[in-house]
């Protein structure tokens, strides 16, 4: 049977932890696995030898978005974990120590 690769209208390269090709993402909404006994996969194999390039799974946008995204995420949480020293500090003065305030200041300054 002949591969047809009139189906395929994009493709983006989906990666292991180690950075392999373990699939790809068909038309937005397909993950294909990087095997080339699946009949989609030989018709992928096929785009990409007709001269076809897939495209990375991520752009590079959209890996700084999740990362700064991550960033976020881990600074909101040590904030939250650390506002007791704040209410504390509010309620009987007692002090806030050094290195819990210089650890906030620089959390809220990581958050975009």
């Amino acid at each position: 049977m002949e591969n047809s690769t009139a189906w395929i209208t994009s493709c983006k390269l989906q990666s292991d932890f180690e950075g392999n090709t373990s699939s790809y993402l068909i038309n937005g909404n397909m993950s294909v696995p990087n095997d080339p006994a699946n009949r989609d996969c030989a018709d992928v194999l096929a785009w990409i030898a007709e001269g076809n390039t897939p495209a990375p799974e991520f752009t590079d946008a959209e890996i700084a978005a999740n990362t700064q995204a991550e960033t976020n995420a881990t600074s909101q949480a040590y904030l939250d974990s650390t506002d007791w020293y704040i209410t504390r500090h509010a309620e009987t003065a007692v002090a806030v120590p050094a290195d819990v305030t210089s650890a906030r200041a620089a959390a809220r300054a990581a958050i975009v």
